[in-house]
């Protein structure tokens, strides 16, 4: 009996000692991918979607900023997925301070508001020197549900599980 557990705790052990041996080429790291990744959503809106294009990023943090929420409203060509700033949304404005890009835009419903900023903070965070993205709603503070100022947000600020990718 007691053999058995001393295996099964052996077993346990190796088990979770595997599980934290991936790569880093193993993760999400996409930087070493070609093209620039640009997220869209299904159509159903629950979704990101990933899909690499060949855009010329050039210029000022500024001007690619522009480029890639320019690459954000068009629609793409596919029936299968649409644009994350669909066309009813306007962005008012956008800076860029220090390493955090400010968008300024119309509200959209709620449940199709996750997928946008996430959208649009994983396109804008691949740009070297960004890392976050903060929200205004036509000049206000985006505030979370429970009123408190959302803040900028980060890769990091989205979970997986609930924000579902593919």
């Amino acid at each position: 009996m007691k053999k058995k557990s001393v295996m099964m705790m052996f077993c346990l052990i190796l088990v979770l000692a595997l599980t934290g041996c991936r790569s880093k080429k193993e993760t999400n790291d996409q930087s070493n991918q070609k093209g620039t990744a640009i997220y869209y959503t299904n159509n159903d809106v629950t979704k990101l979607i990933l899909k690499r294009k060949n855009i010329r990023l050039k210029g000022s943090q500024i001007q690619k900023v522009q480029t890639l929420l320019g690459e954000l409203q068009k629609t793409p060509k596919s029936q299968n997925i649409r644009s994350v700033i669909p066309k009813r949304i306007v962005i008012n404005s956008f800076e860029v301070n220090s390493n955090i890009v400010q968008v300024d835009y119309k509200r959209i419903a709620e449940n199709k508001d996750l997928i946008c900023r996430a959208g649009i903070v994983y396109t804008l965070t691949q740009l070297k020197g960004i890392n976050y993205v903060s929200f205004s709603i036509s000049g206000e503070p985006m505030l979370d549900t429970d009123g408190t100022a959302l803040g900028a947000l980060g890769r990091d600020s989205f979970v997986f599980d609930e924000l579902p990718m593919k």
